[in-house]
């Protein structure tokens, strides 16, 4: 039954159906070829009968009681929708969804084939539909409206509960029995499919119901799903934010996921797990903190390292994050696993913000934002409300205070008093971000903001120590020589602090200018920065903080102090800073004169010493021989800096980052597009091009896919942007230890490396395209030499051939010079290297079809697993570096370079015109034709038998090509 059927389509719908087609019309306007095509139209009407009767009787078959029915359960109707569903959709789609503007007399439109479609789909499993619509996309791409009703019904597929795991089971099916990543073309396929929003329906309803289906496979705990499928959905979301970030679409997609995504950290749940506060949240899909957080980390490790997309995703949330991240901190029950992602999401927001918005995100911190935060050993976590937060203070009693205190447990940096956030442990994550830039604004509007709130009278005094903890912190943490951490690295923001300090100073009137009842800083130096020891007396002795306030301008005369010992501390930190590469220096030297007779004997030494130091700086400046390596900042960075900054990344723990460290250097490297359109060398000095091919080297080596992906494309990018060289220190790296034995000592780290150079040789021969005939001689000579190197390991001479296939797949004028010597070599590899299959027992399975590919090949695995060879036989995969010849892929390889060199030369030799073309001898072709019939016999490899058996077709299809035929 199978076989009639096969055949009822084979010899029936699929031949009539291309004979209705042509006699549709389009409005495509179509090109016009050489010699004018007449096609008869004369039997159209009884082709057209013919099939509407085939077509309408299968579907009799699956719906016999009509559309409202249910499929008939037979195994005719198993093999219809098994193995001829989208011949048989083809065929309903075209009659059925046939504009009436288009039908004809002859071709009419069959409208009952549309219900019956739609209940077929609407009964078949998501996955099978969708792969029937998908398959059918593929093979009817000349009908625009077969494609725009295909392209409908599959967004409505994807609608169904099931619709968009079964896409994913559809399209990563390999994926997910090798464990394999996901290609990155299958990864923009189900982006494009998802992205599409049907017709009729509003783009914040569809988002609405795809988004939360999508989050669904990073916010389980399961590990059971494939990581194909987290890096589709990690992918898809990043590229639904790009595409909506370039069209300025309403942004519906950034609404709705941040809606799922951050709402947790706005909701307000009792602890008691009673009283939900905020009902929206539950109807937008209820997601926990818990289950947030892993969404998070399930983004952030499998899409694109896009620091805009990152920050987009993170920044609302950070002021919860960094409360969350305090209270696991501080709490001993908490769970380490949930610390660790709050860290890491806080430490991967941290390095890539840029200076404005990490400013102003940890302001906030700073004002309080974040919320109060509950966790239980469960590790459910809530926030709750202040007044149910359990304060330290309330621990102690004078008493308990004392003994603690004499018994040597009470912690000088203790937050007794609760202020948030805890200055011991913010400057902590303050520093651990690495970031002096940000570091710098935040110091400087701390002594700001301590600045007013010392002199407003109705300033909250908890604020006002607040401020001053911060401070004192931030000189006792981000002091130190580290320029990653260190808080003067940037001495732009804390100069004009300085400035402005000095110049309030100066406006006030003389008399008031009285020596501060306490400093605030006493000695403010690289090595330390923090309050002098003896302020401690005055704090056991009173309130020094009130006999200040009392001094009448004490609070300016502070901060006067504090700006000199900044500027002191800013010039020892930058050897290299002066006037003449800080301009602003010199508004501060004229403001240091009068200071520098003050009456203060504190600040008037302060102010000289300062002087002095600008002064001698300012002298050394001008010699000669006494340049200044100091660069100023500018809007645009240069490629030298852009370099350093792509080192930097490039040693940064977290993956993301390292990754974006690629980027930026494959952006270096890049040829740029001219305004008249023409690609020019890359602006960058030459003398870097060696480092930078060194680090793609090594990040090639990298065993995560993120950074040797990112490598393969950065050398590629480099061949592009600096041409010939490039290329051939790729191939000598590729090549090396053709003469000697040097090829024998390969490990599988170099096998390794050499492979993921050929991957990025491949992406340099597509791009290269028909200019590929250019660059010929330094291609394929060496990649024909690795295939004939016996003691290279087989998965290298592999590689290469794939190559040389790939070459001549882009364009077969490249191997023109070199075809003949080619497929020679191909033949003699095949004849030496083929495997005859060892003896079977005389229960062997029966002889396998070219249909029963799978079938045979699990009967071979059958057979080696029999008692007699208890051994497995030997692969390449588990063999790298292995020279054994007769791994099955060396054959596969040379079959298929065999292959597609027939087809181009089949194509190029109907292209030509008929001219005489002698590319692959006749010698030659019928040695092939020899080799080829005996290996799709004798192999004991079931692919390369069919291989070598459609090889052998193509060469049939070849030689009537060269007769004209």
């Amino acid at each position: 039954m199978r076989t009639l059927l096969s055949i009822c389509f084979r010899w029936g719908v699929e031949p009539l159906l291309a004979r209705v087609i042509p006699a549709i019309p389009t409005k495509v306007v179509q090109k016009s070829h050489r010699g004018a095509k007449i096609i008869d139209l004369t039997g159209v009407p009884d082709d057209y009968a013919t099939l509407t009767s085939l077509v309408t009787r299968l579907l009799n078959l699956l719906l016999p009681n009509g559309p409202e029915g249910y499929i008939a359960r037979s195994p005719i109707t198993a093999a219809l929708l098994n193995q001829h569903i989208i011949e048989l959709f083809k065929a309903c789609f075209v009659l059925g969804w046939l504009p009436k503007t288009l039908a004809t007399e002859s071709v009419q439109t069959v409208d009952k084939y549309r219900p019956l479609t739609m209940r077929v789909l609407s009964i078949l499993p998501a996955p099978q539909a969708i792969a029937a619509l998908g398959g059918l996309l593929s093979s009817a791409a000349a009908l625009n409206y077969v494609r725009k009703a295909c392209s409908f019904l599959l967004s409505r597929q994807l609608m169904r509960p099931e619709g968009i795991p079964g896409l994913f089971s559809v399209m990563f099916a390999d994926e997910d029995a090798s464990g394999d990543d996901a290609p990155l073309e299958k990864l923009e396929e189900v982006a494009r499919l998802l992205n599409a929003v049907p017709s009729g329906m509003k783009h914040e309803e569809y988002f609405g119901r795809i988004v939360p289906t999508l989050l669904s496979f990073l916010s389980s705990n399961d590990t059971s799903t494939p990581p194909a499928h987290r890096r589709a959905v990690a992918f898809t979301i990043s590229r639904l934010i790009a595409a909506e970030d370039e069209t300025n679409s309403g942004k519906p997609v950034i609404y709705v996921l941040l809606s799922h995504l951050h709402r947790p950290y706005f909701h307000m749940v009792d602890v008691t797990h009673e009283v939900t506060v905020s009902q929206p949240d539950m109807e937008l899909g209820g997601l926990s903190v818990p289950a947030s957080l892993r969404i998070l980390q399930g983004l952030l490790t499998n899409m694109d390292p896009s620091p805009t997309q990152i920050t987009r995703l993170l920044t609302p949330i950070v002021p919860a994050l960094y409360c969350i991240f305090h209270h696991l901190d501080t709490t001993k029950t908490s769970d380490p696993e949930q610390k660790e992602i709050v860290k890491s999401l806080l430490a991967t927001w941290g390095r890539i913000v840029g200076v404005s918005t990490g400013e102003e995100t940890l302001w906030e911190i700073v004002n309080g934002a974040g919320g109060d935060w509950h966790s239980d050993i469960a590790g459910d976590i809530r926030m709750v409300q202040e007044s149910e937060r359990t304060t330290s203070l309330a621990l102690f009693t004078p008493e308990t205070l004392q003994q603690a205190e004499d018994a040597g447990e009470l912690d000088v940096d203790a937050n007794i008093l609760d202020l948030k956030p805890d200055p011991v442990h913010f400057v902590r994550f303050l520093g651990s971000l690495k970031r002096s830039d940000i570091t710098s604004e935040i110091f400087v509007k701390l002594l700001e903001a301590y600045r007013e709130s010392r002199s407003d009278p109705d300033a909250d005094p908890l604020r006002t120590l607040l401020y001053l903890q911060l401070i004192v912190q931030m000189q006792a943490q981000l002091s130190s020589d580290d320029p990653a951490s260190s808080l003067l690295k940037k001495p732009d923001h804390i100069l004009s602090f300085v400035k402005h300090a000095l110049e309030s100073d100066n406006a006030r009137p003389t008399d008031t200018r009285q020596p501060p009842a306490r400093t605030l800083l006493n000695t403010l130096r690289v090595d330390s920065l923090r309050i002098v020891e003896e302020e401690d007396e005055e704090l056991e002795g009173g309130d020094s903080d009130d006999e200040a306030d009392d001094t009448g301008g004490s609070v300016d005369r502070e901060m006067t102090l504090t700006a000199l010992n900044l500027l002191l501390s800013i010039l020892e930190a930058h050897p290299d800073l002066s006037a003449r590469t800080a301009p602003i220096l010199n508004e501060i030297f004229s403001l240091l004169e009068p200071l520098a007779k003050d009456a203060s004997e504190i600040i008037r030494p302060v102010a000289r010493e300062a002087r002095m130091v600008m002064t001698a700086r300012l002298a050394s400046t001008s010699m000669p021989q006494g340049t200044s390596k100091f660069k100023g900042t500018s809007d645009e960075e240069s490629p030298q800096e852009i370099y350093q900054k792509a080192l930097k990344l490039l040693q940064d723990p977290i993956l993301p980052v390292r990754a974006h460290g690629l980027l930026l250097l494959r952006q270096l490297v890049s040829a740029r597009r001219t305004k008249s359109g023409v690609f020019e060398e890359p602006v960058i000095d030459r003398a870097l091009i060696p480092a930078i091919l060194s680090i793609f080297l090594q990040s090639v080596q990298d065993d995560d896919s993120y950074m040797f992906l990112n490598a393969v494309q950065g050398l590629s990018a480099m061949v592009d942007g600096f041409g010939k060289d490039v290329l051939k220190g790729l191939m000598d790296l590729y090549t090396q230890g053709l003469q000697g034995l040097g090829g024998t000592s390969l490990t599988q780290q170099d096998v390794d490396t050499r492979t993921r150079i050929g991957e990025a040789l491949g992406q340099v021969i597509r791009r290269y395209s028909d200019a590929l005939p250019v660059h010929a001689h330094l291609l394929v000579p060496p990649l024909f030499a690795v295939v004939r190197t016996s003691h290279f390991p087989t998965p290298l001479r592999t590689s290469a051939i794939s190559l040389l296939a790939q070459c001549a797949q882009t364009s077969l004028l490249a191997l023109i010079p070199y075809a003949a010597d080619l497929t020679e070599g191909m033949i003699d590899l095949l004849q030496v290297e083929t495997v005859r299959p060892a003896p079977r027992p005389k229960t062997s399975a029966p002889k396998a079809t070219v249909e029963d590919v799978p079938d045979d090949l699990e009967q071979d695995s059958d057979a080696e697993s029999e008692p007699t060879d208890p051994e497995p036989p030997a692969t390449m995969d588990a063999q790298p570096t292995s020279t054994n010849t007769k791994f099955p892929p060396l054959r596969r390889a040379a079959l298929h370079f065999l292959s597609l060199l027939i087809r181009a030369t089949i194509k190029h030799i109907y292209d030509s015109d008929g001219e005489e073309i002698d590319i692959i001898p006749v010698r030659t072709v019928k040695r092939a034709k020899t080799t080829l019939g005996y290996i799709a016999v004798t192999d004991e490899d079931t692919v390369v038998r069919v291989m070598a058996r459609e090889a052998a077709e193509e060469l049939d299809q070849l030689a009537e090509a060269v007769a004209g035929l």
